[in-house]
């Protein structure tokens, strides 16, 4: 995705994201992923790369995806992959309100993301977001470049569902768990927590249960002068 600022009717110039280009391939390991990316990326003054909260969860002995797609990215003179904001709600309000205002573009080599938006529905269960369902990748990626990557083009500041625009949740892989205000409390647990052994499931599990009700706690008002 790039930013660039073309001019506005009143002769001005407004931001505007652009989505140029897509790669979409299955079936590629994360360091052919990158490899892939990265010669896609010819000289282009990249300044941030965002990969889903997923891909920096430990699941085995080998490093993670984003350990494995960074190292590929760095030794090309990329930066390494930075976590992408996953506020489902607000990414998608965002994404309707730059489309609804023309502040996003996408070109029309983009076609699998151009086919992809209109098939995306409501969840029934959860009207404000968008059900899951094969194929939808795309959109996600899309999602999570528009939110963590609006700050960039300058739009961020005008709109505002829950975090779009801003920065990612400010926790870091291996640092543990953290409530992120505004995300489900059960979907940040299957996203933050990633040990199998049962004790540091529950530790970490209780953590983030025990922030979420000091969220949630009313906050006292302030006492009266006299």
């Amino acid at each position: 995705m790039a930013a660039k600022s073309p001019p506005s009717e009143e002769g001005g110039y407004s931001s505007r994201i652009v989505t140029y280009r897509e790669f979409v391939q299955s079936g590629l390991s994360p360091r052919m992923l990158a490899q892939g990316i990265a010669e896609r990326s010819g000289r282009e003054n990249i300044s941030e790369v965002f990969l889903s909260p997923d891909a920096f969860a430990h699941r085995t002995a080998e490093a993670s995806i984003a350990e494995q797609v960074g190292d590929v990215l760095a030794v090309n003179g990329l930066p390494r992959p930075a976590i992408a904001d996953d506020d489902r709600i607000g990414g998608w309000q965002y994404m309707y309100q730059l489309l609804e205002s023309n502040a996003w573009v996408v070109t029309e080599n983009c076609t699998k993301l151009i086919e992809c938006i209109p098939t995306l529905v409501r969840d029934n269960s959860r009207v404000e977001d968008i059900r899951k369902m094969d194929g939808d990748d795309p959109a996600d990626s899309a999602r999570y470049g528009l939110v963590s990557g609006g700050r960039i083009a300058g739009v961020a500041t005008a709109f505002a569902p829950s975090r779009a625009g801003q920065p990612p949740p400010s926790y870091a892989p291996g640092s543990g768990a953290h409530f992120v205000t505004g995300m489900p409390l059960g979907e940040q647990i299957a996203r933050q927590i990633s040990a199998t052994d049962p004790t540091s499931r529950a530790i970490h599990s209780q953590r983030l249960e025990g922030e979420a009700r000091k969220q949630s706690r009313p906050k006292p008002l302030p006492r009266r002068r006299r």
